[in-house]
């Protein structure tokens, strides 16, 4: 037993200083660099992590080089019986934003039309520190986020069907609308769905002191889906 577990320190020690992490770190740059010409991707360092897998440490993602999301940690864990395929399936976890994102992801790399399907799991986002969301809104926009978000892709179409909850949510307006500076919700729910080029509101309530409210149609959109 003792020789046994001698050998498997020995060969995890080894395992880890002979990581290749600045190999892994170009690697994966260039495969999210690669979603869009405008979207970067940068990665203090990657190490090792158990079970099986690899942790990436202060990931900033850019679009025109501007920020769009900071993630203190994401850890990745392939599913093990997925390494020895052409399709790939993994699972990972982030720690961004005082909340943490969960998810998993399958990638048929054979398939003649590149099928991927990612769902994920969002649990206490703070919104105010989302650079993203504050870029796309233009307003000051504070709560907690919740939700799920699933979504598939192939050579033909791409589709996005999420299921998102805000609470405790601050909305503070440049102008003021009817003498209000600004806007509170107890709670926001929204169903989205997004097909190609076309965003459905299926079901959005907004609820709160001022304010109730329900939005329901669609945006064509006819820009990139990134």
């Amino acid at each position: 037993v003792l020789l046994g577990l001698y050998i498997v320190g020995i060969l995890a020690f080894f395992l880890y200083l002979g990581f290749p992490s600045d190999n892994i770190k170009t690697y994966m740059v260039n495969q999210f660099s690669g979603i869009s010409p405008q979207i970067d991707v940068t990665i203090e360092r990657i190490a090792p992590a158990l079970p099986p897998g690899i942790r990436l440490y202060n990931v900033n993602l850019y679009h025109q080089q501007k920020v769009w999301g900071r993630f203190e940690n994401i850890k990745i864990i392939p599913h093990l019986f997925s390494l020895f395929g052409s399709d790939k399936a993994f699972s990972f976890t982030a720690n961004a934003y005082a909340g943490e994102i969960k998810g998993k992801a399958e990638i048929e790399q054979n398939s003649p039309v590149g099928r991927m399907v990612i769902d994920t799991t969002l649990t206490g986002l703070q919104v105010k520190d989302v650079e993203a969301i504050q870029a796309v809104s233009g307003y000051g926009i504070s709560g907690f986020l919740d939700g799920t978000l699933a979504y598939q892709s192939n050579a033909r179409n791409q589709s996005l069907k999420s299921d998102l909850s805000l609470s405790d949510v601050r909305v503070d307006l440049g102008l003021p609308l009817f003498n209000q500076s600004y806007l509170e919700f107890n709670d926001v729910k929204a169903r989205l769905v997004l097909n190609n080029y076309r965003l459905t509101f299926e079901n959005c309530r907004l609820e709160g002191k001022q304010l109730d409210a329900s939005i329901s149609g669609s945006i064509m959109l006819n820009r990139d889906f990134s």
